[in-house]
């Protein structure tokens, strides 16, 4: 599975080359890679103790291979965002859409995530996103130090 992921790095590198592309590459692989070697599950949450806008958002994709759509709409309710904007993102890489479109598209997908994160935030019957910062290895280093 690493040396897949390092293939598809070198391909990303070779196609986008610039610095931003490289960022998100790096960082997607680093998420995974500490996934897997550590098994503490999230990462962000793990040193924050806060959730991301993203939570659930994996889950939520598992239970859409299951045909669960109600079980996916309960882990994330913007799951199906994700394959419109892989459907987005390639016609933009194929000249079929314009970048104003494409970046317009991007900023509604943000604005769209950052809205459900914060209702799901305030929300405390959802059992998914959560901050509780003393549970963050940040929180508890500074506490242990203090």
């Amino acid at each position: 599975m690493i040396k897949e992921l390092c293939r598809d790095f070198s391909t990303v590198i070779k196609k986008h080359g610039n610095p931003s592309a490289i960022v998100v590459v790096v960082l997607l692989m680093s998420v995974v890679l500490a996934e897997m070697l550590s098994g503490i599950g999230c990462p962000i949450h793990y040193m924050t103790g806060i959730n991301c806008p993203g939570c659930g958002m994996s889950r939520a994709l598992l239970r859409v291979l299951h045909f669960d759509i109600k079980g996916a709409f309960l882990f994330h309710p913007l799951w199906w965002l994700l394959p419109v904007l892989a459907v987005v993102w390639i016609l933009r890489e194929s000249g079929r859409i314009s970048r104003k479109i494409y970046d317009r598209f991007l900023w509604i997908f943000c604005i769209l995530f950052l809205v459900v994160y914060f209702f799901r935030l305030l929300d405390p019957a959802d059992g998914i996103v959560r901050a509780v910062p003393g549970e963050g290895l940040i929180f508890r280093l500074f506490s242990s130090i203090l």
